[in-house]
């Protein structure tokens, strides 16, 4: 792989670093356990959630004190069932406040809740397997559950399931008691002790469990209430998965703690199959907080009426937060023209960068977009494009300052560990206080990821993000995952930059479904990688006409608009995977491609 740093030449460079931006006043450290019970006790019969169904109702609410007493519920079920302090469990619910309960049950206990994605009974295979992978590498004791799922099994294969107890807690049917105050609960020892594991959905590779200690939630929690402008009024809306950091972080933690007000909680498969439920709740219940991935903003234009878009009233919405992937240029324009009648605030916008191996956020803010020269980009430089120049420029979006307390971002060249100048673009590298403690087990990979030095001295231990970016006036810009970089000739290019200039190169192209990646050569290894592109289509089926035109309309923009040259366009549905979160998986594209998994029309070399 080619370096992705700049050098300088002449006087020594500027290293490209940044700091924390402002101070907030952090608050005594402390686990979620203690803020739920010191909540419990000034304030039992807060409403903290709301359950929302597919057509936008409210289903089901939960209070602090009915909360505690399901909790409790929890606890003793796993206490009966022999669980220890420290032990893993899984926890493995649909979309539901059961979730919320099981966590917060599990941390009671002393069990270090291990959240999951639950496989789907209609094609369950590869689900069941990723959730035995996981039990196994963390060695997991029980899996708990909950009725609305283990229904969804009653009578099938139950195939590779990991040999363990299955405990079912009790539904929202069951009558709890007011819970005693103070609540008599586990208190760990040490807040360096794990929380709970976070496991990455990455495409290729054995499962990898983030270690997530009480002491990082505390401070991610701390810097998103300060962030994110939380508080006692604060109403939040989210489908994204409750088994991401996202939406266990961002979302029900920050809730369960207090920080925020209450959270109305849909479900990501409502979200999917109509995503116009996301803004009918927000605007019904004055939503001042909300956020996703960046695809769901362009579904939200795609599969909105302009009569919907009337109805809606968003004007109290004052973060409307996008991350998980790239924020598209094009993606926030779109919106903000689409959505301008339903009084939603361009400045409410919040991009964030982040990652479950820093609990959460890195950044958030922005200064908006950047426009770059492509000729020095390629040759991993930043510097703002000419007007008239020859090439369209490269767009970024920025993706705000890092603002947590002692936390450091340096942009690192990843072959050299060299610090990159101040122009330069390199691998992201972040140290702070909610940077995680590492993989469970794996002492080598958390070693080289979570204790990285730099060339320079800094005796500072890193996290190696794995992403691709550069510091412009002290703001984050990421440019990709250094994984996926598509290398052409020995230049680099960033995959998302060249989906983004495909996506509009037809009206039948599905925005969110374009993939970019390189292969190796096939024979003459000096012919260097080759670039392969997915792409999806909106509508019917497309006849062989039309996908000829879209195949044809696909390599003309990349060429026009990098230079290089598609080695082959797959045109069809179904082709790019994506994970849970909505991120489209590159390796795992790029691994079907040449195990020949990808069925659909292929474009013909050059």
């Amino acid at each position: 792989m080619g370096s992705a740093h700049a050098g300088g030449t002449g006087t020594a460079p500027v290293p490209a670093v940044a700091e924390e931006r402002g101070t907030p006043t952090p608050s005594r450290e402390r686990s979620v356990l203690a803020a739920f019970t010191e909540l419990h006790s000034r304030d039992p019969h807060r409403e903290l959630f709301v359950l929302v169904d597919e057509r936008g109702h409210d289903t089901e609410r939960l209070t602090v004190d009915a909360l505690a007493g399901r909790a409790e519920q929890v606890r003793a079920l796993l206490a009966a069932a022999g669980t220890r302090a420290g032990d893993r469990v899984l926890l493995l619910h649909l979309p539901s406040l059961d979730f919320v309960v099981a966590f917060l049950g599990a941390l009671a206990a002393g069990a270090v809740p291990v959240p999951v994605a639950p496989p789907a009974p209609s094609g369950p295979a590869a689900g069941v397997r990723a959730v035995a992978a996981i039990a196994a590498a963390c060695d997991a004791r029980a899996v708990l559950t909950h009725a609305p799922y283990a229904a969804l099994w009653d009578g099938a294969d139950p195939g590779a399931w990991p040999d363990l107890p299955w405990l079912r807690q009790d539904g929202p049917a069951a009558p709890v008691a007011p819970q005693p105050q103070p609540l008599r609960w586990h208190t760990p020892d040490d807040l360096d002790e794990p929380a709970f594991l976070q496991f990455t959905s990455g495409s290729t590779g054995s499962p990898k469990g983030v270690v997530v200690s009480h002491r990082n939630i505390h401070h991610e929690l701390d810097a998103l209430a300060a962030d994110l402008g939380l508080g006692d009024d604060t109403v939040a809306v989210s489908w994204v998965p409750h088994f991401h950091d996202l939406g266990l972080v961002s979302f029900l933690l920050n809730t369960l703690v207090g920080n925020a007000g209450r959270t109305y909680v849909i479900s990501p498969l409502s979200f999917l199959a109509r995503p116009a439920v996301w803004f009918d709740v927000l605007s019904r219940v004055r939503g001042t907080h909300t956020s996703a991935p960046n695809f769901a903003y362009d579904l939200m234009v795609r599969r909105t009426t302009e009569e919907q878009r009337a109805a809606w009233d968003l004007s109290a919405v004052r973060v409307l937060g996008s991350s998980g992937e790239m924020v598209q240029a094009g993606t926030v324009e779109r919106f903000f023209t689409a959505f301008a009648g339903t009084g939603v605030a361009p400045e409410a916008f919040r991009p964030g960068y982040g990652l479950a191996e820093h609990t959460l956020s890195v950044s958030m803010g922005t200064g908006g977009p950047i426009a770059l020269d492509r000729d020095q980009l390629e040759r991993h430089r930043v510097e703002p494009a000419a007007d008239g120049a020859a090439r369209p420029p490269a767009v970024f979006y920025g993706s705000g300052w890092v603002t947590k307390p002692g936390a450091v971002v340096r942009i690192v060249d990843p072959a050299t560990r060299v610090p990159c100048a101040a122009d330069g673009i390199g691998e992201i590298w972040v140290d702070s206080a909610t940077k995680a403690r590492g993989y469970w087990g794996l002492d080598e990979q958390s070693a080289a990821t979570f204790g990285a030095v730099t060339a320079d001295g800094d005796p500072r231990p890193y996290l190696r993000t794995g992403d691709l970016g550069f510091l412009h006036d002290g703001e984050l810009f990421v440019t990709g995952r250094l994984k996926d970089l598509v290398i052409v000739r020995g230049h680099n290019y960033s995959p998302q930059d060249i989906e983004d200039s495909v996506r509009g190169a037809h009206p039948r192209i599905r925005g969110g479904g374009v993939a970019a990646f390189s292969v190796p050569p096939t024979g003459d290894a000096a012919s260097g990688e080759r670039l392969i592109l997915l792409v999806e289509t909106t509508g019917p089926e497309p006849d062989e006409a039309t996908v000829a035109e879209i195949r044809h309309a696909a390599r003309r923009r990349v060429r026009d608009d990098h230079g290089i040259a598609c080695h082959d366009v797959l045109v069809g549905t179904g082709l790019v995977l994506k994970t849970t979160s909505g991120k489209v998986r590159r390796s795992a594209c790029r691994a079907a491609f040449l195990a020949g998994e990808i069925g659909s029309r292929a474009g013909a070399a050059g």
